[in-house]
């Protein structure tokens, strides 16, 4: 698929100058998200004389993955039901949507506001949704100061990890005394039992992760999955080639027990997929050290000063330091029924910052609390 399609008709070094430190906006994590079936992978720009913004769209052929299925999470969470069907205005992966813009003028995010009406008009989808999905607050703010009436819903927390100037040193001294000392006997105990970690290209070992990826999925009670594996993991080294880096996990005899795919670019590591194999683990906290403590440390000798967490299994994260920043959805569609329920809309989204804060683990994670004060 060409640039002229995935980016709507922007070349990559323009696309990637507006997409800066957003590697899930970025050109090439689009052209990965491009190359999976199932659905139709654009973009929608627009330009003012104050500058240029845009954001990528998904047409979906049938049901969207679970958790870009807005239907069931609105009807899940007893919310205004929108169309089944419709344009994501987002990526397709990755649980992480930008507006991508050189200029915060009203009139160019109104303009983008419109041409996304436009493209979803033009496919037909009048009667189906035109929704955006893990937007930061910041974003929805610019798009509901640009004429979006909707309110926005809280969807859950994502999770990112500060990594301080001094990189290991000055991000241990950022916790707790209680943490650090929990943290330096994980780290302590993977030593002594001799195991050890790599990193490399993804092109170089892409092979090699199929089967530890499916050691994950039979724990979890799926069946056998390596040959899709080898497809999905043949498909990120081709589509994102050098970008992609993995930290392998090798048990005292050599033997690699697991692996961690992860992506650097602009001020963040991005972690994006972990697995091990679970017969063959020692039992020296080889999760910690793999997914966490080596990335850390990575981002400190590169000098950039997050790892992005994502969502999920947020105690872990935030023991070891992680904020907790909200993932927002919003309807983009002229008359949305979310935009009349805003007081309803707003008491759901009370609700869930009400259960982060009645966790004493994530509460303290929840810095930025003007971000989630402002919708709920």
């Amino acid at each position: 698929m060409t640039d002229d399609t995935v980016l709507g008709g922007l070349d990559s070094g323009t696309w990637d100058a507006l997409a800066a430190d957003h590697f899930y906006s970025s050109s090439t994590w689009l052209r990965h998200c491009a190359d999976y079936p199932g659905a139709a992978v654009g973009a929608v720009h627009a330009a003012t004389a104050a500058g240029l913004a845009a954001v990528p769209t998904v047409e979906f052929d049938g049901t969207q993955p679970l958790n870009y299925h807005w239907h069931k999470i609105l009807a899940g969470r007893g919310l205004p039901a929108l169309p089944a069907a419709g344009l994501l205005v987002g990526p397709r992966l990755a649980y992480q949507s930008h507006v991508l813009r050189d200029s915060d003028d009203p009139a160019l995010l109104g303009e983008l506001v419109a041409r996304v009406r436009q493209a979803h008009d033009r496919l037909e989808l009048r009667e189906k949704a035109c929704v955006a999905m893990y937007l930061g607050t910041e974003d929805v703010r610019l798009l509901r100061s640009a004429g979006v009436a909707a309110q926005p819903v809280l969807l859950e927390p994502d999770a990112w990890i500060e990594v301080p100037p001094g990189g290991w040193d000055a991000w241990l001294a950022t916790l707790t005394s209680k943490r650090r000392v929990t943290v330096r006997r994980e780290v302590r105990a993977f030593q002594e039992a001799g195991c050890r970690i790599t990193h490399v290209g993804l092109p170089d070992c892409w092979e090699q992760l199929p089967a530890l990826a499916n050691s994950m999925a039979v724990k979890y009670g799926y069946p056998t999955r390596t040959p899709e594996f080898r497809v999905e993991f043949e498909r990120y080294a081709r589509m994102t080639g050098p970008a992609g880096r993995v930290a392998l996990c090798h048990a005292p005899d050599g033997t690699l027990i697991g692996f961690c795919l992860y992506y650097v670019w602009g001020d963040a590591v991005y972690l994006r997929w972990a697995s091990f194999d679970y017969d063959r683990l020692v039992g020296c906290e080889e999760y910690f050290n793999l997914v966490y403590y080596s990335q850390i440390r990575l981002a400190g000798e590169l000098g950039v000063r997050w790892v992005h967490a994502g969502k999920k299994a947020l105690e872990a994260k935030v023991l070891r330091g992680a904020e907790l920043r909200p993932l927002w959805m919003l309807d983009l569609s002229p008359g949305s029924p979310l935009g009349p329920a805003s007081d309803l809309v707003r008491r759901h989204n009370a609700r869930l910052l009400a259960e982060l804060e009645a966790d004493p683990v994530t509460r303290r994670a929840l810095k930025n609390r003007a971000e989630w004060d402002l919708f709920t």
